[in-house]
């Protein structure tokens, strides 16, 4: 075999761009193996610009078999590398010799990152310079300088300088000059000038490919990837087009290829016995906690903390059990050198404590932990609750702890702000995270560079299951799409270029919760890149950093938390002061009723359907109820009959019974049955006589189907439950549940603490309702899109639910509006006033500005009033438009008609702002002298007449509130049709969406979003979504109904629909295919009797005269009666039977609702 290694290669980690695998599974790719397999010794990694893959590869191939040459192909340019100019910028390959080539190929990455970023992480010369110990530098493809230089007009002086000059920085025998030859007519030509210069400088030279994939047939998929990355397609002429020549050819390719130049492939032999990194083995790098000098080191520091912190938890009366379990703990902490990890969380949770940042009871297996919770980084006692320490730490088995933190979505950043102002800056890193090519995605990736159409490409993604671990070859095991690929050429080809991308990296992230604190800045430890939002982050994930020994926390941010801090907040202010949520009983008779009504909508983890049906099965009547829910709802419990043996054994139709009586001891809580991961360490330690540390081996072992050890570990259970005079077959059986059961087995610890903040949730509502509700429904401002057709509208969802609870909502209001929801008491009721922050485009510091002057200044009176009053910078005048528009301004005019006061407040706000401006600057004008006689010149800026604008209909009003409020709050368009439903033969949309009716129905609503869509074969249709005062839901109108239909189908009409009810694959969610439509009028005329009609007090002699010309336009079965409101006493109304029956036509009611507003009604 000929000797040859390839030095210059791209992994998926060169995103969009690099096809070689590294890793599968954890396990070495398939490529790497077969490499080892050929006999390949060595092999390089040179990804563009990052360092991404850098221990990935290190640690692949070291498994494989081969020894991994680290590096990097950086870009350099020719300016200063932190100067955004356009200086010529080039590519340079660099090799890690040894472990300090390394940690300088990590500077120079950081920095080129973090620095010097320009289109791409940019490096200079002064910086190779200064970083450039242990560095093998190869000249770079036909994008690097020398290559430019060389081709340049009179440019081979200047490239046998440049040359020169790169050998003095990296030392003889550490620069190449690097010849490549795809076949491409500028390397052909370039080949020989470098050859030339290497002979002039005496640098040697070195063959390499530019390998981006591992087959030459694999060039058609790159083709097709390189597309993705730009945004083009396979039929553009214009678009980056790459030579053929780019897979991994073999030795004795390269060697025939270079037959001209052999020293430059004998060379690659050279350089790979040059790079010998070793990545050194240490233990766990904890950044540096101070002690506090009394103390002789961390640990001493830490057992008095816990004492301490114990102590004041059990109020000065500890059991003998807990100080037992607590010594036990520090044997263990200390002896794995982990005391000071627990101080470093201790101290940043009680300064959140502190500064008023809620943290969540606990989260995953720490809360089994005594010492978590003796420092209040945990507020679930687990002896109380049988939770297991051996979950968290095993002393088996020697781990970093992983204690992930919740805390308010709200307060998150500071907590990570005072890590960094603890540790410092260069020491805290956000985590980078990399999205794939998963099977949905990367077909319509494909699809679009393939230009298959994209309907056909919706419609073959579609039959692909959500699920994130389905993969192509598994979805091919579905009928549909099988059938498909096999009678579709066009499908089989989109699904085969699909395969052969599938899996590789896409795209780079930064993970929601990672944090990563290290002793000394995390460039010596780990690369750095640029995030979004500017964001600094590792350019390893999280899983390599903590193979690193490095500290890698998760903050993670739970809106939930923020919820019950703010309802807490309100509950001080309005009923308690010393209302505490973590103080109250955990068997509150209110609530439990409510969660057996299933009552759950805007409760932690319980308001999807799936839940609520759980839910009235088990009908949860104690706390640790509420844990088997979070427990069973998964697919494991569900699909193995885990969970329908619980609801059984709960409510008594199932005899509760236990191989032996010591199981009882262990399951009782879970009516006999095996729930939690922690029971099953329990019964091995109860019956088996296992040590803490065997308990969670087994456990482990069992959840991984490891056989060999679940065979050690069942003799020895056997022979420990023989101890108890348990029968072998009854061991035996028990045994064989516990594997049965542990796959899908769930932490304890974990349930037990999002059990309670379920709880605490649950809580709220049921005894502080309305306050729950304000703080459920602020939670959602900035996070609630409205008029986002794929986004449920949380806002309208909660005030509907509040409604139910019988809260009404008061609207949004400049002068009693907080910026966020807040309860108003009117007389004895109280009700939801509408926050000022939820009008879209109001904004947060316009709308805090408004309010903050309100308080301090007192009411606005009028619209000149408030723009002369507040800061038009931060509340300007969109913010004022959108105020006006969802009815906060009305109170300006309190005895005007909103439908007229609206109107004239949009048609005066340009002039009232330039007013307010105009005024603003006489004023500072006016103070250039204190004592100047003059302030009347703020009285010269001439006031102009208001504008009178045309009123509103009824109709204008409604939909300018649902523009920016995302519902009709004042009123609602359907709201005189819906006791008419059943008369109307038509269905609520609420009774779709709660399962009460289903198949074809009849369903009265109004269109509020309308997107035309074409088919593949270029035929129009239509997706809507179409609501009632109930609800909304989705409809769709295909191509075959759309021709005939189309003319009916109206924006913002009030339409009759007829449909089948079905549930969309991709969404799940409840939706209509459309089958008819009429207008509504039409069905009106054939179902009502009567119409009635209300004239308002003061209604004109010429409006009736035109109303009777409509009455009379007409004659037909509805009779027509008149309610006449009293011009004395308005709360009377006569009401008047006329002689007129009539045929209802759109006509008369639109010139009701335009004349008299939302006056007609009928029955």
């Amino acid at each position: 075999m000929a000797e040859f290694v390839q030095l210059h290669n791209h992994s998926d980690y060169s995103l969009l761009d690099g096809m070689l695998r590294i890793s599968e599974n954890h396990k070495p790719s398939a490529f790497l193996q077969g490499l080892a397999a050929q006999g390949i010794k060595a092999m390089g990694l040179t990804d563009h610009g990052n360092m991404y893959g850098a221990l990935d590869f290190y640690e692949s191939a070291t498994a494989a078999g081969l020894k991994p040459l680290v590096g990097c192909e950086f870009y350099v340019t020719e300016g200063k590398y932190d100067v955004k100019d356009k200086s010529l910028t080039g590519h340079l390959t660099l090799l890690a010799r040894n472990h300090e080539g390394y940690l300088n190929l990590m500077k120079l990455n950081s920095l080129a990152w973090v620095n010097g970023f320009y289109y791409h992480p940019r490096i200079d010369t002064d910086l190779l310079a200064k970083y450039s110990g242990g560095l093998l530098c190869l000249s770079g493809c036909l994008k690097g300088l020398l290559s430019q230089y060389v081709r340049s007009v009179n440019g081979f002086d200047k490239a046998c300088a440049f040359a020169k000059q790169y050998e003095d920085i990296f030392g003889k025998g550490n620069y190449y000059i690097e010849l490549m030859d795809h076949g491409i007519r500028e390397e052909i030509e370039a080949l020989p000038l470098l050859k030339e210069v290497a002979k002039r400088t005496g640098i040697p030279v070195v063959a390499t490919n530019d390998c981006h994939y591992e087959n030459p047939e694999d060039w058609k998929a790159h083709d097709v990837h390189v597309c993705i990355a730009t945004g083009k397609t396979l039929n553009d002429p214009n678009r980056l087009q790459m030579s053929h020549e780019l897979y991994f050819k073999s030795p004795e390719q390269m060697c025939e290829l270079f037959s001209h130049t052999p020293q430059a492939c004998t060379n690659t032999l050279a350089i790979a016995e040059k790079c010998n990194l070793v990545f050194p083995k240490h233990g766990f790098i904890l950044p540096k906690f101070d002690i506090p000098p009394q103390f002789a080191n961390s640990a001493e520091y830490f057992k008095d903390l816990c004492r301490k912190g114990l102590t004041q938890k059990m109020h000065g009366n500890v059991p003998e059990a807990y100080w037992k379990q607590l010594e036990y703990e520090f044997e263990v902490i200390i002896s794995m050198g982990f005391d000071c990890y627990f101080l470093i969380v201790s101290d940043f949770i009680n300064w959140a404590r502190a500064h008023d940042i809620p943290i969540g009871p606990g989260r995953g297996s720490g809360a089994g932990s005594l010492v978590a919770y003796s420092l209040d980084i945990t507020r679930i006692d687990p002896i109380v609750n049988k939770l297991l320490f051996e979950r968290f730490l095993n002393p088996d088995r020697v781990s970093m702890p992983d204690l992930d933190i919740d805390m308010s979505d709200a307060g998150r950043e500071r907590v990570i702000d005072y890590v960094r102002s603890k540790y410092g800056a260069d020491r805290v890193s956000q985590i980078i995270t990399f999205g794939t090519m998963k099977a949905k995605l990367v077909l319509k990736d494909v699809a679009r560079a393939m230009e298959v159409p994209l309907a056909e490409a919706n419609r073959i993604t579609k039959m692909i299951p959500n699920d994130p671990k389905m993969t192509l070859a598994k979805a091919l095991e579905i009928n549909e799409l099988k059938n498909t690929i096999e009678s579709n050429p066009q499908a089989k080809q989109l699904y085969d270029m699909a395969r052969k991308l599938e899996g590789l990296k896409r795209h780079t992230g930064i993970h929601a919760a990672g944090v990563l604190i290290t002793r000394d800045p995390v460039s010596e430890y780990v690369p750095l890149a640029r995030g979004a939002k500017d964001a600094i982050t590792t350019q390893f994930e999280g899983e390599p950093c903590s193979n690193l020994g490095l500290l890698k926390m998760d903050f993670l941010g739970l809106r939930t938390l923020t919820v019950i801090d703010n309802a807490e907040k309100m509950i001080r202010a309005r009923h308690d002061p010393n209302f505490d949520i973590n103080q109250v009983p955990l068997d509150d008779k209110k609530t439990y009723e409510m969660l057996s009504a299933c009552k759950t909508l805007g409760l932690f983890q319980l308001e999807s359907g799936g839940m609520r049906d759980l839910i009235k099965k088990i009908q949860p009547s104690q706390f640790s109820d509420l844990s088997a829910l979070v427990a069973l709802y998964r697919p494991g419990p569900m699909e193995s009959g885990m969970m329908d043996m619980f609801v059984r054994r709960k409510n008594g139709q199932e005899k509760i019974t236990y191989e032996t009586p010591l199981l009882a001891e262990v399951l009782k809580d879970t009516y006999g049955c095996m729930v939690y991961q922690e029971q099953i360490m329990q019964i091995s330690k109860l019956l088996g006589g296992f040590t803490p540390g065997e308990a969670d081996t087994l456990r482990k072992a069992m959840g991984k189907k490891k056989l060999d050890v679940m065979e050690k570990f069942g003799k020895k259970f056997v022979e420990g439950c023989a101890q108890h005079k348990i029968p072998q077959r009854t061991a035996e059986h028990i045994y064989e549940q516990m594997k049965a059961f542990a796959g899908y087995g769930f932490n304890k610890s974990h349930s037990y603490a999002y059990a309670m903040v379920t709880y605490q949730t649950a809580y709220l509502k049921a005894n502080y309702p309305i306050e729950f509700m304000c703080s459920l429904l602020t939670n959602e401002i900035g996070h609630n899109a409205i008029g986002a057709e794929d986004k449920e509208n949380k806002i309208v969802t909660y005030l509907e639910e509040a409604r139910k609870m019988g809260f009404e909502t008061l609207p949004p209001d400049v002068n009693k509006s907080q910026p966020e929801f807040s309860v108003e008491k009117v007389g004895d009721k109280e009700y939801i006033r509408y926050g000022l922050e939820a009008i879209k485009n109001a904004g947060t510091e316009g709308c805090i500005s408004i309010v903050k002057e309100r308080e301090k200044n007192g009411p606005y009176t009028s619209l000149e009033n408030l723009c002369s009053r507040i800061d038009l910078f931060q509340a300007n005048k969109k913010t004022i438009e959108s105020l006006t528009k969802a009815g906060a301004m009305d109170s300006l005019h309190p005895d005007q008609d909103p439908k007229v006061v609206r109107p004239n407040i949009l048609a005066n706000i340009d002039n009232a702002v330039e007013m307010a401006h105009l005024v603003a600057k006489e004023k500072q004008e006016s103070m250039g002298n204190l004592f100047g006689d003059d302030f009347s010149s703020v009285l010269s800026v001439k006031k102009t007449e208001p504008v009178k604008a045309h009123p509103f209909t009824q109709r204008e009003l409604l939909f300018n509130e649902k523009e920016v409020l995302g519902l009709f709050l004042s009123g609602h368009p359907m709201a005189r049709y819906q006791n008419n439903l059943a008369q109307l033969k038509c269905t609520p949309i609420a009774d779709i969406l709660e399962g009460k009716a289903s198949g074809r129905l009849n369903v009265l609503g109004i269109v509020t979003l309308f997107k035309k869509r074409q088919n593949k074969q270029k035929k129009e249709w239509c997706q809507m979504v179409i609501e009632d005062c109930s609800g909304s839901i989705g409809v769709n109108c295909f191509a075959s109904a759309y021709e005939t239909l189309a003319p009916k189908l109206t924006p913002n009409a009030i339409l009759h629909f007829t449909g089948d009810v079905r549930t969309d694959d991709e969404s799940a969610r409840l939706e209509i295919n459309l089958k008819d439509v009429n207008d509504v009028t039409e069905l009106i005329a054939s179902a009502a009797n009567e119409l009635i009609i209300r004239i308002p007090a003061g209604y004109p002699k010429k409006g009736l005269e035109k109303l009777k010309h409509f009455l009379d336009m007409t004659k037909g079965t509805t009779a027509v009666y008149l309610e006449v409101v009293s011009k004395e006493e308005p709360h009377k109304i006569h009401r008047i039977k006329t002689n007129k029956h009539i045929l209802l036509h759109k006509g008369l009611l639109e010139y009701i609702e335009n004349t008299m507003g939302n006056a007609w009604s009928f029955r």
